[in-house]
């Protein structure tokens, strides 16, 4: 009778410790759920920053230095072409 007894207290030995178990990892999975999700915002947060600060006002001066030297060469050939017209022109006049 004892050992029907022992092997019942046992199986609810092994029972409750499987259930403990299962609770253990559900709560584990939800910890690194959210440990994943705050990394996540974390680097989201930190790689949007670095961007506007540093990568974005790069951009922008790059932009901004070729944009400025296409459009002077740009002015700088029309302007020469209209003061060679202009110089032809007078030049025809006299």
């Amino acid at each position: 009778m004892l050992s029907l007894l022992d092997q019942r207290l046992e199986e609810a030995r092994l029972h409750d410790q499987a259930e403990d178990f299962a609770r253990q990892e559900k709560i584990l999975k939800l910890i690194s759920t959210e440990l994943t999700r705050n990394t996540t915002r974390v680097v989201e947060m930190a790689v949007k920053t670095e961007v506007q600060n540093s990568v974005l006002p790069s951009l922008e001066n790059v932009a901004r230095t070729e944009v400025k030297a296409a459009i002077q060469e740009h002015l700088g050939v029309g302007l020469s072409d209209a003061l060679n017209r202009v110089r032809t022109v007078w030049l025809l006049m006299d």
